[in-house]
């Protein structure tokens, strides 16, 4: 079998009367009114949490799960005026499993051209620094390094009748209440994601690619916390490391919390309904599994998820978990059924269901 290289999975969220991610004022006559953030979808307006937001969400509850130190956002550049233009988190993602997970960027002053300080402040003309026997001057690089986790928008499997409109009013000792009203939604969440998981714990600084600042390197070389090879480094103890924190994600995700107005339209976000398996492959391959509509309500599709099963049984490399709260689901006997090993052209594939957490819980004691 070949290695587990990637973590796949979906997940369902119940956003039951909520409103989880704001996308401000409406228009119109509408001014007055707080909207969720909408997708078109030919004419339905169908509503979303952004990726960033739940990922933010995510980061929260991994910090607090774990007791793991925070890579906190700070301003690293002001304007003329005085206002942050540039931010950036603590970049070391060594000490900060954060950062190792989600990733970061910081562009660099300058970036593409030569860095002024190699050659004392002068203009960056090679031949200019080769006669005055100066060193080749060096091109400044920004610090990337891509998130291993990638993820989709959160988006309603339901794209009619979800609309709610909650009228508000603050009354005031003297004079009229002042109204408000927020615009909220009743739908089910679905949500994709990849984790690549082989990267994690690992940096590559290599040709215009720096995932690593070179200082941050060289002090952790030292310290024994990293070694190097050809440009890439790895954390000593990588495969403990990469087995904790991707772990430590999955288990997060199951009991994920955070979302906006949760003071008014407090919303349970850990996933009811969670797919989990271990690839050899970076395709997020569960997705299109859910359908909510008036005449079925939510109904999850067995015939699309055995093809995928048997799509990819040659790239499956851990037993496939579902993880499902009771009674949450219409055709839940269905998914039940699914339990044991399917026998594929390209393998065979176990197929466990359990509760979210156990799922998380048994795909992280795989890595």
């Amino acid at each position: 079998m070949k290695p587990l290289t990637h973590i796949a999975g979906t997940f369902l969220i119940h956003a039951d009367a909520s409103f989880l991610n704001g996308a401000g004022l409406g228009e119109g006559e509408n001014r007055n009114v707080t909207i969720p953030k909408t997708l078109k979808d030919y004419k339905d307006d169908v509503p979303y949490v952004s990726s960033q937001a739940w990922k933010r969400w995510l980061r929260n509850t991994l910090i607090e799960e774990t007791g793991w130190p925070a890579s906190e956002l700070t301003a690293i550049k002001a304007s003329e005026k005085g206002t942050t233009s540039k931010i950036a988190g603590k970049l070391d993602p060594i000490a900060y499993a954060e950062d190792d997970l989600f990733g970061y960027m910081r562009a660099q002053e300058g970036q593409g051209k030569a860095a002024k300080q190699e050659l004392g402040g002068e203009d960056d003309d090679d031949a200019q620094a080769e006669e005055e026997g100066s060193k080749k001057p060096t091109k400044a690089k920004a610090i990337v390094r891509a998130s291993p986790f990638s993820a989709s928008l959160l988006v309603s499997l339901r794209k009619k009748g979800w609309r709610g409109r909650d009228e508000g009013f603050v009354h005031l000792k003297e004079g009229t209440p002042l109204p408000y009203t927020t615009e909220f939604y009743t739908t089910h969440l679905q949500g994709i994601f990849c984790l690549a998981h082989y990267r994690v714990g690992r940096f590559e600084n290599i040709g215009d690619r720096i995932e690593l600042e070179e200082v941050k390197a060289k002090k952790y070389l030292a310290e024994g916390k990293l070694k190097m090879q050809d440009g890439v480094y790895e954390l000593a103890d990588a495969s403990q490391m990469r087995k904790e924190r991707s772990g430590a994600l999955l288990k997060a995700l199951s009991v994920l919390r955070g979302g906006a107005k949760q003071a008014a339209f407090g919303t349970d976000v850990a996933p009811k309904f969670l797919v989990l398996a271990g690839l050899s492959c970076g395709n997020p391959i569960f997705n299109h599994l859910f359908a909510d509509e008036p005449s079925t309500g939510l109904v999850f599709n067995a015939k699309v998820f055995t093809e995928v099963l048997r799509d990819y049984a040659d790239r499956i490399t851990t037993p496939v978990h579902i993880g499902l709260r009771a009674g949450y689901i219409k055709d839940e006997d269905e998914i039940r059924a699914l339990v044991g090993s399917h026998e594929f052209e390209r393998g065979a594939i176990e197929v466990v269901v359990s509760t979210p957490r156990e799922a998380a819980d048994a795909v992280s004691s795989l890595l």
